[in-house]
């Protein structure tokens, strides 16, 4: 990682390796205290798109514990970003919100990230009613499974054109391909977005606005 920013990367590595353990069962703890974090290589691949990309503004629907938010605020540093909390990022759980803060202040971030807590689908419809014409160059799904299809209308009108919707978990684990087979043929079949399935870590839909 030594082209991410030093006090994030420390992070990283710190939380990195707690997922690492929690996916490989050395680690038992109660399901609702799981990171449930991406892998790193999607974090490297999803820090190399926003990049590429130069994203400047972030909305994240599922903090958990903030590792893969680190990521995104990675590439927010480096593009140079001029809002003023230049992520979103939203959760309901208070001792998983109280994690990330840690990790946030820890990696000298916080001043970025704007959490906000509620149900993803109140705080969304929230945003969507006072939504002021700037959009999000990239936002990332990855909360309860059953509804990512109306996360992904919800977000859609906030998205710019040529913008990044990504949801994870599409291949992996077993038991939530299911539900989020139905996310990706949703979004493969709008006629305004072009969606592509990436078998990196869980497997990312990664998915571009068309249009308006």
């Amino acid at each position: 990682m030594h082209n991410l920013d030093q006090k994030i990367s420390q992070v990283l590595c710190r939380l990195g390796e707690q997922a690492d353990k929690e996916r490989s069962g050395q680690a038992t703890i109660p399901e609702s205290e799981m990171m449930l974090a991406i892998t790193s290589d999607t974090g490297v691949y999803f820090n190399i798109m926003l990049k590429a990309i130069n994203a400047k503004r972030i909305l994240e629907v599922g903090t958990s514990t903030g590792y893969s938010t680190l990521w995104f605020v990675d590439a927010i540093k480096y593009n140079n970003s001029d809002h003023a909390k230049p992520i979103i990022t939203i959760d309901e759980n208070p001792a998983k919100i109280n994690r990330a803060r840690k990790n946030f202040e820890e990696a000298g971030v916080d001043s970025l990230i704007d959490v906000r807590r509620g149900t993803a689908i109140d705080v969304l419809k929230e945003m969507q009613a006072s939504y002021d014409d700037t959009p999000f160059d990239f936002v990332f799904i990855d909360a309860d499974k059953e509804n990512a299809i109306n996360y992904f209308d919800l977000v859609f009108p906030m998205v710019r054109t040529g913008g990044i919707i990504a949801a994870d978990n599409i291949l992996h684990p077993e038991n939530l391909v299911a539900e989020m087979s139905k996310y990706s043929r949703y979004v493969k079949g709008r006629p305004d977005a072009e969606s592509v399935t990436v078998p990196i870590g869980m497997g990312e839909e990664i998915t571009i606005k068309l249009r308006p």
